[in-house]
């Protein structure tokens, strides 16, 4: 899949006080329609927007420091506990793709995201995945708050610069931060 995530560590919008930048989502996903994600009615399969939101949310959980290395070296992750997908427009072939996502909500164990799919060719939102996703302790299988001091910082103001953010048209659950 043609991709191009952050992947550097360093999110668009994140921390955009420094920069005098309003905050903004963060752009997790770049590519665009291929020809093999068609299915027979000439426009993207809905696997491919499965496949482009999961990459989007691995992207997005990279920022923070959860990945690969974060799982070996510590033994917690992240389970998805639930993922509504909602399909607004079709998507059709070389369309340029974007994946805008954002934490709306977390208390270092629990994590509510939600990732708009853009077609930046003709600007429309063309789907929406909204997460649920929480740590885990993969030696008990339990749930566990986030201890690594860089990962839970950085989540922490990541979450911090998105509740400035208007609340996305489409999230289904509840807006966790008025209870918090």
């Amino acid at each position: 899949m043609a991709s191009e995530g952050a992947g550097t560590g360093v999110a668009s919008g994140m921390v955009a006080a420094t920069s005098g930048e309003a905050p903004r989502p963060y752009i997790s996903f770049r590519g665009k329609v291929e020809p093999h994600w068609l299915d027979v009615n000439q426009h993207m399969n809905v696997s491919w927007y499965d496949r482009v939101f999961d990459t989007a949310e691995s992207d997005l959980f990279e920022v923070f420091g959860i990945h690969d290395d974060y799982i070996r070296a510590t033994s917690f992750s992240f389970f998805r506990l639930e993922k509504t997908m909602r399909y607004e427009r079709e998507l059709m072939p070389d369309a340029r793709l974007e994946a805008r996502s954002v934490i709306l909500w977390t208390d270092l164990k629990r994590i509510h995201h939600f990732h708009e799919l853009w077609n930046v060719d003709q600007d429309y939102r063309a789907a929406t995945v909204e997460g649920l996703s929480i740590h885990v302790d993969l030696r008990v299988r339990k749930a566990a708050r986030i201890t690594v001091e860089d990962t839970a910082a950085r989540l922490s103001a990541l979450a911090a610069e998105h509740a400035q953010l208007p609340w996305p048209i489409g999230v289904a659950r509840r807006d966790f931060r008025k209870s918090t």
